[in-house]
């Protein structure tokens, strides 16, 4: 059949790689996050959440909704599973000709995307930035900086789908470095071009180097894929069996990732009613939330797809569901301290992170709010982020689209709800009702994504007591902190320094008790569920 060892491992190979590729993964996605990090602490200094930040955050967020919903839609549930089965049962030469058509076909959608978007950008900004229009020059401003990144959706699209190729050769070190290329990409336009360029605007500078970002992601990807057999000739041949079945898959996943997209911008709509700098603040807390975020669960899910297409592919579904439960602990275990760590140290994590140049106190109150609320969720995100690949797998792509419409209502719902409720009683900012109700949003999406999963996979196999173990440690965690944070508040107040120490020491501190916690209450049951997940698949 053509096809090589290096690419498709055994069965009792798969386990291993997925603990392989997750740390390579997590490794890597440390770095882009750290660099991610400094990009927003850069933008907020020199951007603060005036009028720029604002302008540049709805500017940002449009084309990057389109990019995630023709790329990641179509990578992760429908090009990953159809191109590893072609892979392991047909080769690699047939493979190769699915990911030039499914190449082509996304990067026509795009370009078509990319035209009209320039175009229509005025109604745009109307349609989802209402409340710009009470401030001279802002809507313009927005308007203009949109016309110059929508392009980078053309970018970054296509390098999802090589992503998600390259993935399914068991390659993930050009995919994760193309993140950290573009940070870097958007510094140098921050801190670099800025003082040659429009010095008075420093927001275009930026704007362009994310745009030079975008490019970079796709650009270092293509040597890789040409290795492996991917020709990036146009092939318009569209009427062939797999491909449709790509886009049949891609289809009712798009609807459903368009259901999460639209919770944004409706966020982001209703931010741009409240005071000036939500949208900007909203959009730094989530930001802060997605750093341990894409470090373990983004990183794990990239991982796990490649295995539960093969597991499921082969018929083993027993191992995809035990795949699913030990994944799921380890998920709960590494983002539960790290969402109570952002619950109780909101303020003083934003103070180190951010309160400088133009990041005002009102900048500060309205971002830590935002962080707060968003933290809430960050388990149950995560645990989403590793159960949806499971239907994927399954190529069951209708379920998780009705239960994401489902969950859209509700967060619609639970946004007017929650932002009146908190404008009336002062209970958090405003801003606070939007962050919380995407939290809540997540709650449900889970429980639901779980019940349904029921009888199509196998039982996850991890013991009751592991996660009464679990739950136990984060009880005693968020005591610690709550117990710590004077403490840490007031070194943060005192200096950048002093802040970041007391950062550093007291979140080591949370994660060495957490982990001490877990294993003092587990018992036995835990030691054997983790050597279980170390050495899965032996």
């Amino acid at each position: 059949m053509g096809r090589s060892t290096r690419d498709l491992g055994t069965p009792a190979q798969e386990g291993r790689s997925v603990a392989k590729a997750a740390g390579l993964l997590g490794v890597l996605t440390f770095a882009s996050r750290i660099l991610g990090l400094a990009r927003d602490i850069g933008q907020a200094a020199i951007l603060g959440t005036g009028m720029s930040a604002d302008a540049f955050t709805i500017a940002f967020i449009i084309p990057n909704i389109l990019r995630r919903l023709f790329g990641e839609a179509t990578v992760a549930s429908a090009l990953v599973p159809t191109y590893t089965e072609t892979l392991l049962k047909e080769g690699k030469a047939e493979a190769g000709r699915l990911a030039g058509k499914i190449l082509t076909f996304v990067g026509s959608v795009l370009l078509v995307v990319v035209l009209l978007g320039m175009l229509l950008a005025p109604i745009l900004v109307d349609m989802f930035a209402a409340g710009f229009s009470s401030e001279p020059g802002k809507t313009e401003l927005t308007i203009e900086l949109l016309r110059l990144l929508f392009p980078y959706i053309l970018f970054v699209g296509i390098a999802s789908v090589c992503m998600g190729i390259l993935n399914s050769h068991r390659h993930f070190l050009a995919p994760a470095l193309a993140p950290i290329l573009f940070n870097v990409s958007a510094l140098l336009g921050l801190f670099v071009l800025a003082g040659m360029w429009r010095a008075q605007m420093p927001v275009w500078a930026y704007s362009t180097g994310v745009l030079a970002g975008g490019a970079l992601q796709l650009a270092i990807q293509i040597p890789y894929l040409k290795s492996r057999g991917v020709s990036f000739r146009p092939d318009f041949y569209w009427k062939d069996a797999r491909f449709r079945r790509v886009l049949g898959l891609a289809v009712p996943a798009l609807i459903g990732l368009l259901a999460a997209e639209v919770n944004i911008l409706v966020d982001q709509l209703i931010a741009s009613l409240l005071a000036e700098g939500s949208v900007a603040a909203l959009s730094y807390g989530l930001r802060v939330t997605q750093v341990p975020q894409g470090i373990f669960a983004v990183a794990l899910a990239t991982a796990l797809l490649p295995t539960l297409s093969r597991q499921t592919a082969m018929g083993k579904l027993d191992e995809a569901g035990r795949t699913l439960g030990f994944s799921t602990l380890v998920i709960t275990g590494l983002m539960l301290p790290a969402s109570l760590y952002l619950i109780v140290m909101a303020e003083p994590v934003i103070r180190v992170m951010f309160f400088r140049g133009e990041f005002t106190d009102a900048s500060l109150r309205l971002t830590a709010a935002s962080l707060r609320y968003y933290s809430m969720g960050m388990v149950f995100y995560a645990a989403v982020k590793i159960t949806a690949p499971v239907y994927y797998a399954l190529k069951d792509t209708r379920t998780p689209v009705k239960i994401a419409i489902g969950c859209m209502g509700l967060n619609i719902v639970l946004n007017g709800a929650l932002t009146y409720l908190f404008l009336k009683t002062g209970i958090a900012e405003p801003l606070a009702g939007l962050a919380l109700a995407s939290s809540i949003s997540s709650v449900i999406n889970l429980v639901l994504l779980k019940h349904n999963l029921k009888g199509k996979v196998g039982r996850a196999g991890v013991p009751a007591k592991s996660w009464t173990a679990l739950g136990l440690s984060g009880a005693g965690t968020l005591l610690l902190l709550l117990y710590i944070r004077p403490y840490v508040a007031e070194f943060a107040a005192t200096g950048l320094v002093s802040g970041i120490v007391s950062l550093v020491l007291s979140g080591l501190m949370a994660i060495v008790f957490s982990v001490g916690l877990f294993f003092l209450t587990g018992g036995d049951q835990v030691r054997i569920t983790i050597r279980k997940i170390i050495n899965r698949g032996r």
